[in-house]
């Protein structure tokens, strides 16, 4: 091979190579890139998700507390009538008075807690006011038939108030879990977690 073609052959190897590694360089320039745009995409995310949890507490805390307060009251009038449907004698006329004129109405504090969310404690909420509504239902029953079927009205009642007590425990659990959130997760997946936290839980009576 004379010295001609060598200088030709040398050249263009000299550029494949150049070319070649190019290439790699502008491939790998390209993979960081995109991995630098996804890691400030997260970031970004997370930094919304966080001030929206910042924005979200405080409304939540008041309408949490507010519910609270006004579900504990009536579990509280409803234990006292419990309590005066089991005395003997019967006293239809205290357990009246105790249970009050009007079954509750959907209070103006669960609709709050409906609006704020987020899903699971709405839902825990829901669970809560049916059973309240559920044991009104049976002491107004017991009261209205004059002691009528005492027994099984009674039993109903004391199986809703029960119901009731662990949808108010479950309640302060998921509210103390959604206060303390500060968005390092989306919002549905830690719902998710939280229920999941109350399903693998012991039944409390």
């Amino acid at each position: 091979m004379d010295a001609g073609v060598a200088a030709i052959l040398g050249a263009a190897v000299g550029a494949c190579g150049t070319a070649i590694a190019a290439g790699v360089t502008g491939f790998f320039g390209r993979s960081h890139a995109k991995l630098q745009l996804a890691a400030q995409r997260e970031q970004l995310e997370r930094q919304i998700r966080a001030d929206m949890a910042t924005q979200l507490r405080e409304p939540r805390r008041q309408a949490y507390a507010s519910f609270d307060a006004e579900l504990q009251s009536q579990l509280d009038q409803l234990a006292a009538a419990s309590g005066t449907l089991h005395s003997d004698p019967l006293r239809l006329d205290v357990a009246a008075q105790q249970l009050g004129d009007h079954e509750p109405t959907v209070s103006e504090s669960y609709r709050h807690v409906a609006m704020q969310g987020p899903e699971d404690i709405a839902y825990v909420a829901a669970r809560a006011e049916a059973a309240l509504h559920a044991a009104f239902a049976s002491g107004y029953a017991i009261v209205a038939d004059n002691g009528e079927n005492l027994s099984g009205h009674r039993t109903e009642m004391d199986a809703s108030i029960a119901t009731a007590r662990q949808a108010l425990r479950d309640f302060r659990m998921l509210a103390m879990k959604v206060l303390r959130a500060d968005g390092g997760e989306p919002e549905l997946d830690q719902a998710r977690a939280r229920v999941a936290s109350i399903l693998n839980r012991p039944h409390r009576e």
